[in-house]
């Protein structure tokens, strides 16, 4: 399968890069689909979908190994996941109420080394927390965020506003601000 991936790719830079990321990655990334789909071969079609929107995006991945790098691959691989899901849950015993998301990433190593805005942002809705991930951790664009989590751009500003509301909020209760 590798080989498939790395035929998208024409920079050899990009292969070594490519394929680093897919050795570090896809035990994780299968990992984070069989939790949501609750089947090996649905988890394989959603991992094989997230390389190939990763591969898109390789310009963008500056250390393979970083926090941030399996953040965005994490949150790739589960809307890869959410999408087939939604495709297919006419089909599935388990309603999406009971589906839940047990990955999630802080900012650093630890959370008591977050600060009482990251705390925040991680208490985020999952929805808002991975557009506020990707939007100012990653740097996206609402454009290239709406590619990754296939959604319209507008949907994505529409959810950066209203997370910013929630964590204005939040923060006004905890007296931030």
């Amino acid at each position: 399968m590798l080989m498939l991936y790395m035929s998208l790719i024409e920079t050899s830079e990009e292969k070594d890069k490519f394929e680093e990321l897919y050795h570090q990655y896809r035990t994780l990334m299968f990992y984070c689909a069989k939790e949501i789909l609750k089947d090996d071969g649905l988890a394989e079609d959603a991992v094989h979908n997230a390389f190939v929107k990763i591969i898109r995006f390789l310009d963008k991945i500056g250390d393979v190994r970083c926090n941030k790098t399996k953040r965005f691959v994490v949150i790739v691989v589960e809307n890869c996941a959410k999408d087939i899901y939604r495709k297919r849950k006419h089909e599935m015993e388990v309603s999406w109420e009971e589906v839940e998301m047990t990955y999630q990433f802080p900012c650093k190593n630890d959370m008591d080394e977050l600060s009482e805005v990251e705390t925040a942002i991680m208490e985020l809705p999952l929805n808002y927390r991975q557009i506020f991930i990707l939007k100012y951790a990653h740097g996206y664009s609402c454009k290239e965020i709406a590619t990754i989590l296939n959604m319209k751009a507008g949907t994505v500003r529409q959810r950066i506003a209203r997370g910013k509301e929630w964590l204005y909020e939040k923060l006004k209760e905890k007296g931030v601000y």
